[in-house]
Parts: C-alpha cells; sequence; structure tokens
C-alpha cells in the first residue's frame, strides 16, 4: 500500500509539472494529450499482451495502438467541435460500455468478438472509449477573441472524481471492508470500500472546484455541484475497474504490467477511466451550465 501511495503521488506530480510547465511555453493541452496518448498507447500494448494469453485468442496487430493513436491525433488538432461530439461516438461509447458491463455477469467466460477480432476489440476498448477525454480537453469558452481554453481543468476534474473513489476504496476497504461485492472478479473489493470511495470521490472533486473557483479564479463548476457531479463518475468507475480484472483473470495475471510500483501497469492505472469518459462527456455536455450557476 506504501508503494501505491508513492506512486499515485508521483503521478499526480507529473501531471502538474507537464501542465505547468506546457503553460509557460503555451503548449500545455498539446504536452497533456501527448502523455494521455502516451499512457493510452502503453495500455493498449499491455491489453494485446494479456488477449495472447487468454485461450482461443487470436494474435492481435499493432496497429490497433497506430489505430488509436491516429483516431486521438485527429480529433485533437484537426476535427472541429462538432465532430469532437458527435452523436455516432457517443453512441458507440454507449454501445461499447453496455457490452463490457455484461461481461461482469459471465466473467469466466471469453467474449466471442475478442477472441475472433482481439486487434479491433482492443481499439474499441480503450482508445475508442477515451477518446471522449479528447472532447473535453479541447473544450472552450468565450467567443472570437476572447475565447478560452479550458477543456484540461475538466480532464483532471475527471481523473479526480475517478482516482479519488480508488484511494477512497483502499482506505476504508482495506481497514473496514467486510461484505465483498465481486468476490469471484476482485476479491479485496468491498461494499464498505465503495461507499468510502464514493464519498472520498465528491469531497476531492467539490476541494478541486473550490480551489480553481475561489481560490485561482477559474470560472469553474460551484464547488457542492462539482461533488454532486462526480458521484456518478465515481459509480461507473468501479465496473469499469471491475472490467479489466475480468480480462486479467482470463488471462492469468494479477497485473497488466509492472511499470508503476503498487499498481502496475499503464491498464492497471487507466483502466477505471474506460467508463467514466464517456460518462463524464455526458453530464457536461447537459449539465455544466447548470453546475457553474451559483
Amino acid at each position: 500500500m506504501k508503494d501505491r501511495a508513492l506512486s499515485t503521488i508521483g503521478l499526480w506530480v507529473v501531471v502538474g509539472l507537464v501542465i505547468w510547465i506546457g503553460g509557460f511555453f503555451s503548449v500545455a493541452e498539446q504536452a497533456s494529450f501527448g502523455l494521455l496518448a502516451l499512457i493510452i498507447g502503453a495500455a493498449q500494448h499491455e491489453f494485446y499482451s494479456l488477449a495472447q494469453r487468454i485461450p482461443g485468442v487470436r494474435r492481435p496487430s499493432l496497429s490497433g495502438i497506430a489505430a488509436g493513436f491516429a483516431l486521438h491525433f485527429a480529433l485533437f488538432f484537426f476535427a472541429p467541435e462538432q465532430a469532437r461530439t458527435h452523436v455516432v461516438l457517443t453512441i458507440g461509447a454507449l454501445l461499447i460500455g453496455a457490452h463490457l458491463l455484461s461481461l461482469l455477469r459471465h466473467p469466466g467466460e471469453v467474449p466471442p468478438l475478442l477472441r475472433r477480432f482481439p486487434t479491433l476489440y482492443g481499439f474499441a476498448y480503450l482508445p475508442f472509449m477515451l477518446a471522449s477525454l479528447i472532447a473535453i480537453a479541447r473544450m472552450k469558452e468565450g467567443q472570437l477573441l476572447t475565447t478560452q481554453s479550458v477543456g484540461l481543468y475538466y480532464v483532471v476534474w475527471v481523473f479526480v472524481a475517478t482516482k479519488f473513489t480508488d484511494v477512497g476504496g483502499l482506505l476504508f476497504g482495506v481497514p473496514f471492508g467486510r461484505h465483498k461485492i465481486a468476490p469471484s472478479i476482485s476479491p479485496a473489493k468491498s461494499w464498505e470500500g465503495c461507499a468510502g470511495g464514493l464519498a472520498c470521490s465528491a469531497l476531492v472533486s467539490g476541494l478541486y472546484a473550490w480551489l480553481l473557483r475561489d481560490a485561482v479564479g477559474v470560472n469553474f463548476m460551484v464547488p457542492w455541484k462539482a461533488a454532486v457531479m462526480a458521484l456518478p463518475i465515481a459509480v461507473l468507475s468501479i465496473p469499469s475497474d471491475l472490467v479489466e480484472s475480468v480480462f486479467k483473470r482470463l488471462a492469468g495475471a494479477k497485473d497488466s504490467g509492472a511499470t508503476i510500483p503498487g499498481i502496475g501497469g499503464a491498464l492497471d492505472l487507466i483502466d477505471s477511466m474506460v467508463l467514466t469518459s464517456p460518462a463524464a462527456l455526458i453530464l457536461l455536455s447537459y449539465f455544466l451550465e447548470w453546475a457553474k450557476r451559483g
């Protein structure tokens, strides 16, 4: 747990430094995109490595990683705002999300789509689902000469709402966890830990909003509304994490990698973002104006 805590702090420091140093050269968005693309590419590579270890799954091609990077690069640098939030991408993410949730009902069965099309499956599971973060990252407010890029603030908020669910789950689940949520998939997860995770996510999300809005002066969400908006994201982060556990169990692996002490690999780092990213995009699309009033 000590290694996990130190790694978590170190990763947040890295993210902060990338945004801060990038801001000096007016490339904070581009630097953050590069970091995100690197993590997603590494996670996708780890997923393909897991897939190769699952009986009956064909050998995936690394071309899926190139396709994922091409999708994110095109959405970030060239696509208009309407394309980044196109209904096809949103509906696609909802359908893929529904499929991923269905895996939790039969965790010992290998999905037929994964058996036959592992390259496409990995592309849909990671870069396609996480493309919602690109749309959020490119959010702007204002008009013409007064336009400001505000997307990075909201991307960080999504990460805060998601990852502090994990933190709260550890803090409350380890000492108080008695009732297991999915013992056949992830024996360590408990209902007590989930409750603590939701509370921690809401609390830190509200604190983050307060720092931006009242301490820094950014036109961000009202703190208590940011906390409320974080709750559905926190809820979805739990099955999102369990989905990766299904894949690891099918492959007979404990972690997706060993690059991050106490956490595992890049896939272990962002697995909970898979379902929360599209959900965050939908929430911000329909409720952001309400969340900023007050």
